[in-house]
């Protein structure tokens, strides 16, 4: 009888380690600090969307009175976007920031926000978003996957800088290596503009840039500043060639588990979260090019952009039927 108790009472002991590891037995509700979630993002603290995660820590643990322990891994800590995936896959992560370039490998239908010019703005694509994309792409997510959409974190719009010449025009493009997101329509929109596409994942950034692997990458200004990457590249040419959101991604097994309380204060934490790195970003971007205008970096405006919609037009035709008409269409409305 009591090696029995003894057992039954270690089996209590390590089905609490295990939840509170990352696995998949559900606690005693009431216990503090026993939902851990733990929360990865490659970028530096001072990233806009790192900040939206560190905020979506503090309301789910006020609005849950502790009972869940979130925890952020910034700087890639865990890893780069494909990595993170895998680990919510496994188990060993609850959350973390994906790239929808990085998702368009695993679900077709996010190959829409790398189309080049197909968001006119931060604006345009979050009304797209509400009128009922959000809820699409999550759900077609979620049967690919697994994972769960909690929030969209709408990026400023992307630019290109480098270390080589100012970009004016197409033809300014090329033979430039330019490190690229993972994704085969980025990598074909540089192609069109003349430029040398290299796909590396985002914590292998820097270091190209600094040993000239590429010449030059493209991202939201903000990036550039976060990242510290005016260190090694001079120009920034305002392409504003893509709109892309990252999303505050979630195992949905593990979501599937949780108390429904629980699930409901994360559901609104994440939108919250999301509206608050869009915000952060938009709000920014034209104070962070005067910043990095006074930290040495040449910025040159680019009122017409028509070199750049002509040369990479023949993309949408090329893409359509494997993203779905649907989809690209209602950005067109």
């Amino acid at each position: 009888m009591k090696k029995t108790l003894v057992f039954l009472l270690v089996l209590g002991l390590f089905s609490t380690m295990v939840f509170a590891q990352g696995g998949k037995e559900a606690p005693a509700a009431d216990a503090k600090g026993q939902y851990v979630i733990k929360m990865a993002t490659p970028s530096n603290p001072e990233d806009n969307c790192v900040k939206a995660f560190y905020f979506f820590e503090k309301i789910v643990e006020e609005r849950t009175d502790g009972r869940v322990d979130v925890q952020v891994f910034d700087s890639a800590q865990l890893g780069a976007h494909r990595d993170y995936i895998e680990q919510m896959q496994m188990g060993s992560l609850q959350a973390a920031e994906i790239n929808t370039a990085v998702l368009s490998g695993f679900d077709s239908k996010f190959m829409a926000f790398d189309l080049p010019y197909l968001s006119k703005s931060v604006e345009h694509l979050q009304s797209v978003l509400d009128a009922g994309l959000d809820a699409k792409l999550s759900a077609s997510l979620e049967e690919t996957t697994g994972l769960k959409v909690l929030g969209w974190m709408i990026r400023a719009p992307r630019n290109l800088y480098n270390s080589r010449n100012p970009v004016k025009v197409a033809s300014d493009f090329n033979g430039m290596k330019v490190r690229v997101m993972e994704s085969p329509i980025m990598t074909r929109t540089f192609e069109l503009m003349g430029a040398v596409p290299v796909p590396l994942s985002a914590a292998e950034r820097y270091m190209a840039l600094q040993t000239g692997v590429v010449d030059g990458a493209e991202n939201s200004v903000g990036i550039i500043v976060s990242q510290k990457e005016y260190e090694v590249t001079k120009y920034v040419s305002l392409t504003a060639h893509n709109i892309t959101p990252n999303i505050i991604a979630f195992d949905k097994k593990y979501f599937d588990k949780l108390p429904g309380d629980i699930q409901q204060v994360l559901v609104a934490a994440g939108k919250e979260a999301g509206a608050y790195a869009t915000k952060l970003d938009s709000d920014n971007e034209a104070a962070t090019i005067a910043q990095l205008k006074e930290l040495g970096m040449q910025v040159n405006e680019i009122p017409d952009k028509s070199t750049f919609t002509a040369a990479v037009a023949p993309i949408y035709a090329q893409y359509r039927d494997e993203i779905g008409g649907d989809i690209i269409d209602a950005f067109l409305k």
